[in-house]
């Protein structure tokens, strides 16, 4: 470097991206959460690609919903998908030809959960409890904190 240069050093600092989870109990379908969500919260909940397990040859129904203007990216997503195998012709002492039913979680420290909404703002999250919560159709609605994920990088659906 020549003498008389001045370096100049710009400070890097990364955002820390959060994402905010809210756990849904409830007995029903996705699109009616997010038909509900869209009529009571002002949201505009659409369906989205499935999100697919490829071991598992499992299909998670989800919903999006992405804010533009204040930069939000709101995800509604099952957690629970019923996987149906055919009967091989290894057990013919049955009455009757049932296929084998596994039931497969997407985030599996939380198997009882039903739906998940993923949010990287806080205040959609807070915005969607309310009216979740006293909705008779849920059973329970509550927020997730952020430590019980164990692997985070399972929340990265794109």
């Amino acid at each position: 470097m020549k003498k008389g240069h001045k370096v100049h050093l710009l400070t890097y600092e990364e955002e820390d991206l959060k994402d905010y989870l809210l756990a849904i109990h409830s007995s029903l379908e996705g699109f009616q959460i997010a038909f509900y969500l869209n009529q009571i919260s002002r949201t505009k909940f659409k369906r989205d690609q499935d999100i697919t397990l490829d071991t598992n040859k499992a299909a998670f129904s989800s919903f999006k919903w992405e804010n533009y203007l204040i930069d939000v990216n709101t995800l509604l997503f099952s957690n629970k998908y019923l996987l149906q195998l055919e009967q091989e012709n290894t057990n013919n002492n049955t009455l009757f030809d049932l296929p084998l039913r596994n039931e497969v979680s997407l985030i599996t420290e939380f198997k009882q959960v039903d739906f998940f909404i993923k949010s990287n703002h806080l205040e959609t999250i807070q915005l969607l409890f309310k009216p979740l919560n006293l909705w008779s159709a849920t059973a329970m609605v509550y927020e997730i904190p952020s430590n019980k994920i164990k692997n985070r990088l399972n929340l990265i659906f794109d």
